[in-house]
């Protein structure tokens, strides 16, 4: 069992968020045996969508899934790429598919999260249409050598997916992120407080 896993299993709750993790970890896995062995691994997705509320650990999880892969070696770099709109639309005619491409290339070998995607439709203009036409084409470029997640609130997700059916064939898990509840939120506490020491009386 590798640190980060280990990690992942000693957060506060998201019991079901843990048990999806472990299913993606097996199905990585799987995926990279059956390439080894010379297996068609074309149809195969691999990319995935972290739904929830801010504060929900989407981000966190995400960190910890990129160095869990690592350290089975299922992807080649233990690299977490977290970009926006801003980092993926361009000013110009023309800048953003190079936008695109480039945070593909950051994220070669590893993970590309893609926070509050459905920004990129949002707003009329501004290039967000060719902004996601890019990502589709980059992640069938890229498939053997990026994993995308998609990162934002359920609903707005849910139009995100409508406004392109290539991005949702391409997903392959969907994470659903609940809201800590109070006695979650104490526990959290209680653990951040045992870590840092706050209520230690040594001196």
């Amino acid at each position: 069992i590798s640190n980060s896993y280990d990690k992942l299993q000693r957060m506060v709750g998201l019991t079901e968020i843990k048990s999806i993790i472990d299913q993606i970890i097996s199905s990585q896995k799987m995926n990279k045996l059956r390439r080894e062995i010379g297996l068609d691994v074309t149809g195969i997705s691999k990319h995935m969508i972290f739904t929830g509320n801010p504060g929900s650990a989407k981000t966190t999880v995400a960190r910890l899934l990129t160095s869990i892969l690592y350290e089975e070696k299922v992807i080649d770099r233990n690299r977490f790429v977290e970009c926006g709109r801003q980092d993926l639309v361009g000013r110009y005619v023309g800048w953003t598919a190079k936008q695109v491409e480039e945070q593909f290339r950051k994220a070669m070998g590893g993970i590309l999260f893609i926070d509050e995607a459905y920004s990129l439709v949002e707003r009329e203009g501004l290039y967000g249409d060719e902004a996601i036409i890019t990502i589709v084409q980059m992640m069938e470029n890229y498939r053997d050598d990026v994993i995308v997640i998609f990162a934002g609130y359920p609903d707005k997700m849910e139009r995100f997916l409508e406004k392109n059916e290539g991005l949702r064939s391409r997903i392959a898990f969907h994470v659903d992120f609940p809201d800590y509840n109070v006695e979650e939120l104490c526990d959290i506490l209680k653990l951040m407080s045992r870590e840092k020491d706050i209520f230690s009386t040594k001196r």
